[in-house]
């Protein structure tokens, strides 16, 4: 037998986003081949599934993945090429051996009540680089499931026509909300995609160290026991040179470390956090999913761009709830869903096809 061992370059993390959603019947293989990296690769591995069009979406990070891939489900590896998901394991190999500047470790505290979560990035560098280079963090959760429809997962594997996929081929399309738990679900990225600039110190050599940190205000839906923290050090064309990842946990126990710069605050808006409208765009329905209401009335309005109103309409809700949109009489073109809740004024575009 012959083998080829592969030496991980020290203190090397390579991360893999794929973009998905739960209206993708394909998508079921790209979970399936980010738990196996996870498996495999315990430790060298950062894997963070980027949600489109359903309840999981974090706008922010859903944007910016649309700007790197055409399909779902999509990878980048280490923010290469865009590649089918079962492919990741060929572009980590390339990776993991790969030389880097910086070996990045997560620091964090965490406040129960209040829900901050603060993290502190420390950049060890072992050479010179640009203060052009960027900085990110992001979140993700492991063990996410939910009740409404949009958690439905779309299945082209049911029936076993298409081949084994981790155990697809044996459950229906779509498969029930309650027999789908997802991970690896990006949560939130900040500054941004691309990385915030001008938060790197001028004159960086090998021995600099740098710490950046990050501030979070959590969601009460979010189980932080399950959530995870990826930070970045991003080159001027965008590939990622390296990355830290822990647990919350791991890295409140390491504890903050004195920041350097700061790149804000990120608190969870109730636009993000109670108002996901998908699949998007649509031919046939629509759901919009609303969390966390108390009693509480709820306007809703469709209209074109001319202003036209399509569908208007008042509901009383409690609880988390899932409205339909049915868009089978809708003309082809772009939409303005108009919510209104508590005094403020929540839109989004809808397009149907």
């Amino acid at each position: 037998m012959n083998l080829n061992p592969v030496a991980p370059t020290a203190g090397k993390i390579v991360v893999g986003e794929e973009g998905t959603g739960t209206w993708c019947g394909w998508c079921p293989r790209g979970a399936v081949f980010m738990d196996m990296m996870a498996d495999k690769y315990d430790g060298f591995w950062a894997g963070i599934a980027v949600h489109n069009g359903d309840p999981m979406v974090d706008a922010v990070y859903d944007a910016g993945m649309a700007t790197k891939v055409s399909g779902y489900p999509s990878a980048l590896v280490d923010r290469g090429a865009t590649i089918d998901p079962s492919q990741m394991e060929t572009d980590f190999i390339t990776r993991i051996t790969q030389p880097i500047k910086a070996v990045l470790t997560n620091g964090a505290t965490f406040n129960s009540t209040t829900r901050e979560l603060k993290v502190s990035v420390k950049y060890v560098f072992n050479g010179t680089v640009p203060t052009s280079w960027k900085v990110a963090c992001a979140l993700t959760e492991d063990d996410v499931t939910g009740t409404g429809s949009g958690f439905n997962q779309a299945n082209y594997y049911a029936g076993g026509s298409s081949g084994e996929m981790g155990g697809f081929e044996t459950l229906p399309n779509p498969v029930p909300a309650a027999q789908m738990v997802y991970n690896h679900v990006a949560r939130k990225i900040e500054p941004s995609f691309a990385g915030g600039s001008g938060l790197l110190p001028s004159g960086i050599t090998a021995g600099t160290e740098h710490t950046v940190c990050f501030t979070f205000i959590l969601p009460a839906t979010w189980d932080e026991t399950k959530m995870h923290i990826v930070g970045m050090l991003i080159e001027n064309n965008g590939k990622i040179n390296n990355a830290s990842y822990s647990s919350v946990s791991d890295a409140v126990t390491a504890g903050l470390f004195p920041c350097g710069s700061t790149a804000g605050i990120s608190e969870i808006t109730s636009e993000e956090a109670g108002f996901v409208l998908y699949p998007n765009p649509t031919n046939d329905m629509a759901f919009i999913d609303l969390f966390e209401l108390n009693n509480e009335t709820i306007q809703l309005s469709i209209t074109d761009l001319s202003g036209k109103v399509i569908s208007e309409r008042s509901y009383e809700l409690n609880g988390n709830v899932s409205l339909p949109i049915n868009t089978t009489t809708f003309a082809e073109g772009t939409y303005i869903v108009t919510l209104q809740r508590n005094g403020s004024i929540q839109q989004k575009k809808l397009i149907v096809r």
